[in-house]
């Protein structure tokens, strides 16, 4: 009863944020009187080369919508439509990004900076920072985003009766303050209907914070998520925490191969409180911090079948795998090393859009040991890594990113629960309108805690036409090469491109993984339809058509649709990854865009 009583107030809570007035003050300066103008432009203003210390007399904020430019006659109702149902980003939103103030000397670092934590943000395009002289021995500052496409209309279908099997709808810009609030339904068949609200504030607490709150039915269990979070967004700022707490309950399914898939009930509790601060100079600093975490696991001994008409008990006679359950509360050092600079670029992982890329080395490091605390017993170290490694610029550029974890049982004397996972790629440009990227994935676990599998069906990790696949390793290693080109056009409601790509992929086995088996190299070769919308978005459109090359009898031609935004960070690790990560480990505070 208390998890369906969470469950209803964090719907609720959903609710009455979606319910919030929607209005915009974009584009309008508020003055000291308290009246709404609109922002003077700084057209005939002598523009400045760059910050030199100068007092900032004034900062101007405008914001645009996401088609800024006339589309031909025959669509310009899609521009006149969107422009009254969206409402641009309010002027207040955008300056708790800002690093600097009126009356402050005009720094060019925090100019940049500033620019880039705007770019950085979901909800918009682009943004730039343009500096006038104010005719008065000083400078006035114009902050100018352009706004992306916020409306989120993603329906489910297929080609069967019903042809609507799910809806996810909402706002990624709620009312223009920077809020991301949704609902989904899914059909659950012979299963409970997945419903689930979510609601996210990237400018929470009129600052540069982030509140997430999300709460899913599945069709088998529940996943409920709370999180508070100050970013390390860059180095000018001294302080950065995290605050999150949640649980979930869901069947993680074993793939057995000729066997049909069985599945054991995992149910998760986890609590995380932490914070670091800044030690050195900028561009060449360290991160010193602690936190507190706490996590709960356990497994059902009992497995189960999820079919079609519904759940059903495992009556084979293949040996079902045990996990041992864990209740543990830890203190942990938390270790930061950066040598960062930015680089802006143009096409690497949006069609034509803008993203800032790291180039240089960051570790992160968290290292912890439990301490004995009411019911949490267990004796443990916790250790993880995560490093980044880049070089190049605006043509040219390779990036490598690898997270890893193990646990140290203090009885058992050996270590668990190793995850390692990580990236390698290239992006070449060698025109404006070409870009080849060329990567390789990696990912392995053994001695795991919790049901853990790796496949090439996974969604975001394996290789395309093998959904179906029935295989499972305990290792997987996948290459990707892709070609794209953006082909012009005069429409200017979207940038459109078509893509080449092939990929390859293979498993391996571990003992200590159930079910696993070593596969040959399975492939897939295919084209791409692409497309931004509005142009220069970031966010990705794309319909695959994937031919798969291999001997897995269960391999089909696949057409895939997506849509996903990765400018913000250089990779999101796999899902089947994820689910063997502890929870409490702090990613949010060490993704540092």
């Amino acid at each position: 009863m208390s998890t369906r009583r969470a469950f209803a107030a964090a719907c609720l809570a959903a609710c009455l944020a979606a319910c919030l007035p929607w209005y915009s003050v974009s584009a309008q300066d508020v003055r000291a009187n308290g009246q709404k103008q609109p922002p003077v432009s700084s057209r005939g203003r002598l523009p400045v080369t760059g910050c030199a210390g100068q007092p900032i007399s004034d900062i101007i904020v405008i914001t645009q919508p996401p088609f800024t430019e006339r589309l031909p006659t025959r669509l310009e109702w899609v521009r006149r439509t969107v422009r009254k149902t969206h409402a641009n980003t309010r002027d207040e939103v955008v300056r708790r990004f800002l690093l600097m103030k009126i009356g402050e000397a005009c720094n060019q670092i925090q100019r940049a900076e500033s620019e880039r934590i705007l770019r950085a943000q979901p909800f918009l395009v682009d943004a730039r920072i343009r500096v006038f002289d104010d005719e008065a021995g000083g400078v006035r500052l114009e902050v100018e985003t352009r706004d992306d496409f916020s409306m989120i209309f993603e329906p489910t279908v297929q080609s069967k009766s019903p042809l609507v099997r799910g809806m996810r709808f909402g706002d990624s810009n709620l009312g223009g303050s920077a809020t991301l609030a949704a609902i989904n339904w899914r059909d659950g068949r012979a299963y409970n209907d997945v419903l689930g609200v979510e609601l996210e504030n990237y400018a929470f607490g009129r600052g540069r914070n982030e509140f997430r709150l999300s709460a899913q039915r599945h069709r088998f269990g529940q996943d409920m998520r709370l999180e508070f979070v100050r970013p390390y967004y860059t180095d000018l700022q001294r302080y950065a925490w995290i605050g999150s707490l949640g649980g979930t309950r869901e069947p993680i399914e074993f793939r057995r191969g000729d066997l049909p898939r069985n599945a054991l009930t995992v149910r998760r509790e986890f609590a995380n409180v932490g914070a670091v601060t800044r030690v050195g100079p900028v561009g060449r600093l360290r991160l010193v911090g602690a936190s507190l975490t706490r996590e709960v696991q356990r497994t059902d001994e009992q497995s189960l079948l999820l079919t079609r008409e519904g759940v059903i008990a495992d009556t084979t006679d293949v040996a079902v795998p045990t996990f041992r359950p864990q209740r543990v509360v830890r203190v942990n050092a938390l270790l930061g090393v950066r040598a960062i600079r930015f680089v802006q670029v143009q096409g690497f992982d949006a069609l034509t859009g803008a993203q800032d890329v790291r180039v240089g080395m960051q570790l992160g490091l968290v290292a912890g040991r439990s301490i004995l605390v009411r019911q949490a017993r267990d004796r443990d170290h916790f250790v993880a890594a995560n490093l980044y490694g880049a070089y190049g610029g605006t043509r040219s550029f390779v990036g490598l990113q690898a997270v890893t974890e193990g646990r140290y049982d203090r009885d058992a004397k050996a270590w668990d629960n190793f995850v390692t996972s990580g990236r390698l790629a290239w992006y070449f440009r060698p025109a404006v309108r070409q870009t080849t990227v060329v990567e390789s994935e990696w990912s392995a676990g053994r001695d795991m805690r919790v049901p853990f599998q790796l496949s090439l069906a996974d969604r975001e990790g394996g290789v395309m036409g093998h959904r179906n696949s029935r295989q499972a390793g305990a290792r997987r290693l996948v290459f990707r090469a892709e070609q794209r080109l953006v082909v012009p056009t005069r429409l200017n409601i979207a940038d459109v491109g078509f893509a080449g790509f092939a990929e390859a992929g293979r498993l391996w086995a571990e003992q200590s993984v159930p079910y696993s088996i070593s596969t040959p190299w399975r492939g897939a070769v295919g084209v791409s339809v692409l497309a931004a919308v509005p142009p220069r978005s970031r966010r990705l459109w794309r319909v695959d058509f994937a031919l798969p090359v291999s001997a897995d009898p269960q391999r089909r031609f696949e057409v895939r649709f997506s849509s996903i935004d990765r400018s913000r960070v250089f990779w999101n690790e796999p899902r089947d990854v994820q689910a063997g990560r502890e929870r409490t480990a702090p990613s949010s505070l060490f993704t540092w865009p």
